[in-house]
């Protein structure tokens, strides 16, 4: 695993740093790759998109993914005010992507009523919208496994693929762990269509996305098993509130040594 497909969210600086300026945070620590969380409205413009496009290019990063504020896009609404701003807002989204060089977004899709088939519907004809839309754009709209939300399971991840729904997916060790499923049968259900990979470790007792090596985590048969589904894709360390540089650059060296390892060790 080359050092520079190890990246970084922009969510690993908040709240400390604005979203721009996490851009300069990771670039001073040597990351090349970074996923950019948009976490306010005045970050879904094409002004706030031309700023991260000059911010990118003066650092010489690769934004590789944008990841949207979960509350700004129940695309499944049925008031039809709020649809209307929800999908405008997914368009600026894309307009933004389309400004920084995007190819995916990542999605927490349904938040509630996983069970009510109804609701159901309505999020995956909604996605069906939004992905059609996105990949008209150059862009993979891609549903992550959260614990709280539809695709946590390898049965969700099926579903959404027998219903041949035009999006991909976004994988999060962290949050398989905290659903209670093992992350191989997560990645092996979104294979191909996987596109983005967020790491960070977990402890049962502990505090939520800590460093990678700092938790529950196997990580060696978590990198076996994107290597068994041909990911060739960025890691993108995803942890909380992390300050220390070195502890980000400790997590770093953890993830390439494991995925060094997994590949040594065979599948």
């Amino acid at each position: 695993m080359d050092a520079d497909r190890i990246g970084i969210s922009t969510a690993a600086f908040f709240p400390g740093h604005l979203t721009e300026d996490a851009l300069n945070a990771a670039g001073e620590l040597g990351f090349r790759v970074v996923e950019v969380f948009l976490q306010a409205e005045t970050e879904y413009s094409p002004r706030f998109g031309t700023v991260l496009e000059q911010r990118r290019r003066a650092l010489g990063l690769e934004i590789h993914s944008l990841h949207l504020y979960a509350t700004f896009f129940d695309l499944w609404a049925t008031y039809p005010r709020r649809a209307r701003e929800i999908r405008g807002r997914f368009d600026r989204a894309l307009d933004v992507a389309g400004r920084v060089g995007a190819r995916a977004l990542t999605w927490h899709g349904l938040r509630y009523g996983l069970e009510d088939p109804r609701l159901v519907e309505a999020f995956f004809e909604s996605t069906r919208w939004a992905g059609d839309r996105a990949e008209s754009n150059g862009v993979t709209l891609c549903i992550e496994n959260v614990s709280w939300c539809y695709a946590r399971t390898p049965e969700h991840i099926q579903a959404i693929r027998g219903a041949e729904l035009p999006v991909g997916f976004t994988f999060d060790g962290f949050q398989a762990l905290e659903s209670g499923v093992k992350p191989g049968p997560l990645v092996r259900a979104m294979g191909k269509q996987l596109v983005t990979v967020h790491l960070s470790d977990y402890r049962t007792d502990g505090a939520r996305h800590l460093p990678p090596g700092k938790g529950e985590m196997d990580w060696i048969a978590l990198m076996r098993a994107l290597q068994e589904v041909g990911y060739e894709g960025p890691l993108i360390l995803e942890t909380a509130r992390v300050d220390d540089a070195e502890t980000l650059m400790r997590a770093r060296d953890f993830v390439r040594s494991a995925w060094e390892d997994a590949a040594g060790s065979g599948v």
